[in-house]
């Protein structure tokens, strides 16, 4: 409840700031109204668009994260420590710089694709398989394959020179080019990734038990990671390819959405994880306009800044457990 009150304040604040400072009221007439004043125009053209998708991207890569946790037991695991994000955002900027005009659902599905060929090749490169993954060998993998992404990333950037200074914002993470298009393209996969997600609960929580104590109980532990990384990809690979690479929304509010709500129950956790990720990125978002007044900074800025040492206490925490 405290969440939806702050996501509800929140979004209405985002659509009053910006270089024009509008008033509520007047954001209520544009949305309402019909009008087609320079306000009504900034406000449903541009600001509305932009909080809605940091709504939606911080749902996304919040159950994302939520899912993954739960099938590789690993309470460092995120889509953008494990080169999901990474993977996701290598194929987009590559098919922006090959196929400059490739947009909408055609992206999304690119960046799914990248981001669910990463993450198996991450899981290899840790050992699944062989009985040597641990928590340390994947976070590293994860870290590793994302330097690597970034870097190749980095040169397709170079290949796409005229669009170089909006790509490279765009890598930081952020919805500040945010169009309704956008938003209407990235819906239909956060709904199905969403319906999916509570419909594989069940079988997360038996698998939280342990796999040997899940296969007693009747989970098919193989089908449950394989339907929740397919998932993960869906909601990671969908967030990335409208909002870019926003960094640890998916690390930080599963374990928020645990502590707060004191439950490891996933018909608990996933929603409230999404509503709190939704929060989250949206505040993010506030502060990152504040970052350079009054010019615009990405949300990943403000993201990285909350999120790096959240992600070295886990860390540290799970050493110090080993």
């Amino acid at each position: 409840m405290v969440s939806a009150v702050l996501l509800v304040i929140g979004f209405s604040w985002s659509l009053t700031i910006g270089t024009a400072s509008i008033g509520i009221g007047a954001v209520l007439t544009a949305l309402f109204g019909g009008g087609t004043t320079p306000t009504d125009m900034i406000v449903r053209a541009v600001r509305l668009p932009r909080s809605l998708l940091a709504m939606v991207a911080g749902a996304n890569m919040s159950v994302g994260g939520v899912i993954m946790q739960g099938i590789t037991a690993n309470p460092i695991a995120a889509p953008e420590i494990l080169g999901v994000s990474a993977g996701a955002a290598v194929v987009v900027v590559g098919s922006l710089t090959f196929v400059p005009g490739l947009t909408g659902t055609a992206l999304v599905i690119a960046a799914i694709i990248g981001g669910g060929l990463v993450g198996v090749l991450v899981l290899a490169l840790a050992g699944a398989g062989t009985g040597r993954m641990s928590n340390v060998r994947l976070a590293l993998a994860g870290v590793t394959m994302t330097a690597l992404l970034m870097s190749l990333t980095q040169a397709f950037v170079i290949f796409n020179d005229n669009q170089a200074n909006n790509v490279f914002f765009w890598l930081v993470g952020g919805v500040n080019f945010a169009k309704m298009s956008s938003v209407l393209t990235v819906l239909p996969w956060t709904v199905a990734g969403l319906v999916a997600a509570m419909a594989l609960a069940s079988s997360l929580n038996l698998l939280g038990l342990g796999e040997d104590m899940a296969r007693g109980l009747g989970a098919k532990v193989e089908r449950t990671k394989i339907l929740g990384a397919a998932v993960i990809v869906c909601l990671t690979g969908a967030a990335v390819a409208v909002a870019g690479p926003i960094s640890f929304v998916g690390l930080v509010t599963p374990h928020l959405a645990r502590r707060w709500t004191r439950s490891t129950n996933h018909f608990i956790v996933i929603p409230v994880s999404a509503l709190m990720g939704a929060t989250l990125l949206t505040y993010a978002d506030i502060l990152a306009r504040f970052v350079r007044w009054p010019f615009e900074s990405p949300t990943g800025v403000v993201t990285a800044l909350i999120g790096a040492p959240f992600f070295v206490f886990l860390a540290r925490k799970q050493k110090v457990s080993s």
